[in-house]
């Protein structure tokens, strides 16, 4: 036997098996009534099977489960995305950085680009300190490229 209580028990006859899974399956909407009704038993035969085999508290593991497998799965995702984005920062601080100090020794003041990009990069890392929607994060990720690449252009030109 597993680690789990929803899994099929060892004295657990194939139709209690069957009834429970369509119980567990049903989530939300679960009744005994619509298992009887489905499994052409009676109310009282499915009742006895859910107290013998302890369907509810099985049910409740389950559901607890999945919801604590959901909620890891996004503190997950949202660990990736801000090392992802923080990473991005170092980097983009590095680069820009390393533009002003061109600036600075050409004695030229920063592009109106440059100021883009170091507003852009602000934002961005904002968003992944807050950890907000990611869509929003990876569109500024987007635009803070674009106005690197510009800016590497126009550092580049005559």
């Amino acid at each position: 036997m597993t680690d789990y209580v929803w899994t099929r028990r060892d004295d657990e006859s194939d139709p209690a098996w069957r009834a429970f899974k369509l119980y567990l399956d049903a989530g939300s909407q679960r009744s005994i009534r619509k298992v009887a009704d489905r499994e052409k038993k009676s109310h009282q035969l499915i009742a006895g099977w859910s107290s013998q085999h302890e369907w509810v508290e099985r049910c409740r593991a389950f559901d607890r489960h999945l919801q604590e497998a959901q909620t890891d799965g996004l503190v997950n995702q949202m660990a990736e995305t801000r090392d992802k984005n923080l990473a991005l920062m170092d980097k983009l601080r590095e680069h820009l950085s390393r533009r002003l100090d061109t600036f600075i020794r050409l004695d030229q003041d920063p592009s109106v680009r440059w100021t883009q990009a170091l507003m852009a990069m602000a934002k961005v890392e904002a968003n992944s300190l807050v950890l907000g929607a990611q869509d929003k994060t990876s569109d500024s990720v987007a635009r803070v490229e674009q106005l690197v690449a510009r800016l590497e252009q126009e550092m580049d030109a005559p």
